[in-house]
């Protein structure tokens, strides 16, 4: 699974702090499921919840959501054109823990599709691939570089590389 690391890649990035200080920021996957039809071999799709915690989080918590929410619609773009799927949204609590800091849960659902296909010259060896999740419409799938700002004080800062195929190994 590919799209955690990204994730905590993109958060580290927007909040420094949480990269200066990894200890508070834990990214895991949840509800997992691998998924497959068995339709013309053995490719399956990796169904979970992304939960991200950050303890003892004294920013503005718009510096977590808009990069969240600019990476999803780079990489779970259906999260936020489905209607069922806008339903649910990406889920949240929050515990305050004294005036300043909070701990913050959130929850992305996210999928990863896994592209298992027989290797012609090895009869008993099958080839994975994890491909990139498709263009959102009207995308440029290029890399794009965000800042956040509140009034006249930048709150993040990140970016998002363009898509590329995942990985390829044999099984």
């Amino acid at each position: 699974m590919w799209k955690l690391p990204s994730l905590r890649s993109l958060i580290e990035a927007a909040v420094p702090e949480l990269e200066r200080d990894p200890e508070r920021l834990i990214v895991m996957a949840t509800d997992g499921a691998a998924v497959s039809t068995l339709a013309g071999g053995l490719s399956f799709e990796y169904r979970y919840t992304a939960a991200i915690t950050v303890l003892d989080y004294t920013g503005h918590t718009d510096a977590l959501f808009v990069p969240i929410l600019a990476w999803v619609r780079a990489h779970q773009s259906d999260l936020l054109d489905n209607p069922a799927s806008q339903a649910g949204g990406i889920g949240f609590t929050v515990e305050h823990l004294n005036t300043a800091a909070v701990d913050i849960g959130i929850r992305v659902p996210l999928t990863e599709r896994a592209i298992v296909k027989a290797d012609p010259a090895h009869p008993t060896r099958f080839n994975v691939t994890h491909p990139a999740e498709p263009c959102h419409p009207g995308g440029q799938c290029l890399p794009e570089h965000w800042e956040l700002w509140l009034k006249d004080k930048m709150l993040a800062a990140w970016d998002i590389p363009a898509p590329a195929e995942v990985s390829r190994f044999p099984l």
